[in-house]
């Protein structure tokens, strides 16, 4: 069986699978609330048998609001992505440890242009759901996605991350591919290399 975790992209990012899958996402939850909390939301490693596949999608949240936060309060950029990515894989080691299973790490979305969600939604006054510019949010998700890879890649875990394709030159979400608000509206080329990644380690 196939259980997929994560925020709220992982329900819009694989919606229509046509594979049996138990979808156990939860919206607006961080990478950083996982990493804090040792726990990730809905996981019951009891209900876990030999060679099922787990999928874990988190950081959208975090890239978008969490990550400029920390440094408007004076940390420093990367140590704020390392220990997010870093807390992230030992909550998942803590949690899976001693499971004969796959593990498949889904990397982050390429972030919104705020211009385009304010077109359709009105003026942000507030600072959720967007915090730092787009420059900032584009670097702070290619830095998380390599790590997400580094880390993927040091623990034997499966990194999976076809979202160049709804990305701009300028590393935005294309908005006619997105929902219209943060997540993919069109999946169907994630679902196609999902089921490509599926077909060829044998899952």
């Amino acid at each position: 069986m196939i259980y997929l975790y994560g925020d709220s992209h992982a329900y819009f990012s694989f919606k229509n699978l046509k594979l049996d899958y138990v979808d156990l996402h939860n919206d607006s939850i961080t990478m950083f609330r996982i990493g804090r909390d040792n726990i990730i939301i809905n996981f019951n490693k009891d209900r876990i048998q030999k060679n099922d596949i787990i999928i874990l999608l988190y950081g959208e949240v975090d890239c978008r609001c969490h990550i400029q936060r920390q440094i408007n309060l004076g940390k420093n950029e990367d140590d704020i992505i390392n220990e997010l990515v870093s807390n992230y894989f030992t909550t998942i080691k803590n949690n899976t440890s001693n499971l004969d299973i796959k593990i498949i790490i889904v990397g982050i979305i390429p972030p919104t242009k705020r211009n385009d969600y304010e077109i359709l939604h009105g003026s942000i006054m507030h600072e959720f759901p967007f915090i730092g510019s787009d420059e900032c949010r584009v670097r702070y998700t290619n830095k998380m996605n390599k790590l997400l890879e580094e880390f993927s890649i040091i623990n034997n875990y499966i990194y999976f991350n076809p979202y160049s394709y709804y990305e701009r030159l300028d590393g935005t979400l294309k908005f006619e591919l997105s929902d219209k608000n943060v997540h993919l509206g069109d999946n169907l080329f994630f679902l196609e290399n999902f089921i490509e990644l599926y077909n060829k380690v044998g899952m």
